[in-house]
């Protein structure tokens, strides 16, 4: 029985907290994912974007990426970044602010939401280079897979509505299906149809909107299978309390669907925490209940007390 019917087409789609406007980042991964692209079009569209230009300058001129001098122009900061990472630092910065905010109705604290976000895009990645995907898409898919999320929170703080659900990881089948029971729809028909709404492909919003059933994704199964591998793979890079514990035992099942040993399969392991750990320090810690998420959220994606041109 539906307790508290939603309609997706009235959810609200623009989220103040974005320091860049949604709809210029699926332009800007096509672009990039587009071999034939004039590089000159990526750096045009980045040097008309304020936001855009602000977060690369910082980027670049981060502990993690810096050269050893200070970098002042946006072509010599995206030469220092290459495209790609232009494109999947540009895409999780822009949501960093949302999603280190506490979603209430999944039981999820401050930054709990973007961890597992994040790692579940590298996952993503490192995935779809092993099957001869487009690393682009998967991270995108990977980092806004539960996008859908953040919306229905806000719906249901607007209408002043709790909901607890009987399961516990939002990842899980059984989480979509009490959505589906209370909601009428999951989060991942929302956040395919809000992502839809911005302009991504069908190639991202696709695989979104059939994570919870693969085959029927059509053309874009694989990838829609894949987010349900990456997923499980998010307690193994994090430890955020939710059940995942940092480097347990190997996940058998995903040993086998990925035709990995288990050497193997904890090299990667071991790759994707380390590819974390770096994200994480680009906005700050994001740990439950440390003061970081509110200082990365107030310093609007700043490192540290580094600021452009200081």
């Amino acid at each position: 029985m539906i307790n508290y019917p939603l309609n997706v087409e009235e959810l609200v789609c623009d989220l103040e907290e974005m320091s860049v406007a949604p709809q210029i980042l699926p332009q800007l991964q096509a672009m990039v994912s587009d071999c034939n692209t004039n590089p000159d079009e990526i750096r045009e569209m980045i040097r008309l974007d304020a936001a855009l230009s602000s977060m690369i300058l910082k980027t670049a001129n981060s502990a993690y990426f810096n050269p050893g001098y200070h970098i002042d122009s946006i072509d010599d900061a995206i030469m220092q970044l290459g495209f790609n990472d232009v494109y999947q630092i540009l895409t999780m910065l822009a949501f960093s602010d949302i999603m280190a905010k506490p979603l209430e109705t999944y039981a999820l604290g401050p930054g709990q939401f973007w961890r597992r976000s994040v790692a579940c895009a590298l996952a993503m990645e490192r995935l779809a280079r092993k099957y001869g995907e487009d690393p682009g898409v998967a991270y995108t898919i990977g980092l806004l897979h539960g996008i859908g999320m953040v919306f229905i929170e806000k719906e249901l703080s607007k209408r002043g509505q709790q909901v607890a659900f009987q399961n516990s990881l939002p990842e899980d089948v059984a989480i979509a299906s009490e959505e589906m029971e209370i909601f009428g729809l999951n989060h991942a028909k929302v956040g395919a149809s809000v992502m839809r709404r911005w302009g991504f492909s069908d190639e991202i919003v696709v695989p979104v909107y059939n994570q919870f059933e693969p085959s029927e994704a059509g053309n874009h199964e694989r990838m829609a299978c894949l987010i349900s591998f990456a997923k499980r793979m998010i307690g193994t890079i994090i430890d955020d309390g939710l059940g995942g514990v940092a480097m347990p035992g190997p996940d058998p099942l995903l040993i086998a669907l990925l035709h990995l040993s288990k050497d193997e399969y904890q090299k990667v392991v071991l790759a994707l925490r380390e590819g974390f750990a770096k994200a994480q320090g680009l906005v700050g810690d994001v740990t439950p209940g440390k003061k970081g998420v509110k200082k990365a959220i107030e310093s609007k994606l700043g490192y540290g007390n580094r600021r452009i041109g200081g």
